[in-house]
């Protein structure tokens, strides 16, 4: 695997503590600012954005509307959004600096690594606790057309973001339980919406409905052990049910290496908790965003067999940052309301550079459109896109080091 140009900034950022920076969520951000540009609490861009471009852009034949990559005809456009496990675990690395190997706890890896990861188009993660700990959704649409993924998970449990996340695709949306309180209630939110009565809300917990398409694996601590047939859940659907595809737009090479726009090889973003400060480190020669749990690479098994031959390390084409402000049902610091209709600022990572940019979203049935520092539409690399529903008071820094 290739090295780091500079290791000594990742260990930096897990060992060292700045004097910790709270605020009324509970996070505590930690990460180390030293030799970064560091992007937190950020006012308003108000990127004057031509509305004309909210309008949904049209499906190119043969090109996948979420990778822009190539596609084969007669896939039914249908994409399956599945909640998945993001929990820490301890595990070993070894250090580049010594040689010798070092303990650490991170968010996403070794025994909590995901599988199917590969085959997810977007991936999006998003506040799980008011704490600092995430959630990870995959959406799964192009690799369909191959027949897989056969085995996906761990599977866990929604909340009220993810249920307007579904709204966005208009596809199915696969979560083991969620909360069902007064005024956050996600149940109540899918019949209001009218996803339930689609057949596209698949809560695998306290139902035999769907028994036949999910099972724990063992060997694994539950409950992040729920593997699913996403396939079989998906030809469960209705056939009236339509998803309409709204295309991002797509540039075989990066559309901002002209323009002055910044170096940006290193992304290292804090969530509030410690042991979920992840980075995505862009290596030129794969035009790819490699991610980092702490100094761990984060990974993904093939399938439920979890052979560690076919692990893969997660990577993206393109990385936004999407900016949305958290509030907490009842106080409950486990019942996070994600506001991801409106618009706010977006830091977005193509091709190694830094694009201070904007999202719009005019309503709870309208896609999220991405603008770049000039109010166009952002053209995205073709690819595997991340997607984070990062808190607009979050801390994220990034640096010109990357991968060699």
């Amino acid at each position: 695997m290739k090295k780091f140009l500079s290791v000594l900034l990742i260990a930096a950022m897990l060992t060292s503590m700045v004097s910790a920076l709270a605020d009324d969520r509970g996070a505590k951000y930690t990460m180390e600012v030293e030799n970064m540009t560091t992007l937190q609490n950020t006012p308003d861009r108000e990127v004057p954005y031509n509305e004309a471009d909210l309008a949904v852009n049209p499906v190119i034949p043969g090109e996948s509307t979420t990778t822009g990559q190539p596609l084969k005809d007669g896939l039914l456009y249908l994409p399956m959004l599945v909640q998945i496990s993001n929990p820490s675990y301890a595990t070993k690395y070894e250090d580049p600096d010594t040689g010798k190997t070092k303990k650490t706890v991170t968010a996403g890896v070794g025994e909590r690594a995901p599988w199917g990861g590969q085959y997810a188009d977007i991936v999006y993660e998003g506040i799980l606790y008011r704490t600092g700990q995430t959630r990870i959704t995959f959406v799964i649409s192009d690799s369909f057309a191959d027949d897989e993924p056969q085995t996906l998970g761990p599977v866990r449990s929604a909340r009220i973001g993810h249920v307007l996340l579904r709204e966005e695709w208009m596809g199915g949306l696969v979560f083991h339980g969620g909360p069902e309180v007064d005024d956050n209630n996600i149940h109540a939110e899918f019949k209001r919406l009218g996803a339930t009565e689609k057949g596209v809300v698949f809560d695998l917990a306290g139902t035999n409905k769907y028994n036949d398409f999910w099972y724990r694996i063992s060997g694994i601590s539950s409950a992040d052990n729920v593997n699913i047939d996403v396939i079989g859940l998906r030809n469960t659907i209705p056939e009236t049910t339509v998803a309409e595809p709204h295309p991002f737009l797509f540039s075989d090479t990066c559309a901002y290496l002209d323009g002055g726009y910044e170096t940006a090889y290193g992304i290292h973003m804090d969530w509030g908790h410690e042991e979920w400060i992840s980075h995505l480190y862009y290596d030129e020669n794969d035009n790819l965003y490699l991610r980092y749990s702490g100094p761990v690479p984060y990974m993904t098994y093939m399938d439920a067999d979890r052979n560690e031959d076919d692990m893969e390390q997660m990577s993206f084409s393109n990385v936004i940052i999407q900016r949305v402000t958290y509030e907490y049902a009842h106080g409950n610091k486990i019942m996070p309301v994600m506001q991801a209709v409106g618009k706010g600022n977006a830091d977005i990572f193509i091709g190694g550079r830094y694009i201070p940019g904007y999202w719009v979203r005019e309503s709870e049935t309208s896609p999220t459109v991405f603008f770049d520092d000039k109010g166009n539409e952002l053209v995205l690399t073709r690819g595997r896109t991340y997607i984070a529903h990062f808190p607009v008071e979050g801390l994220i820094g990034y640096t010109q080091e990357g991968l060699n």
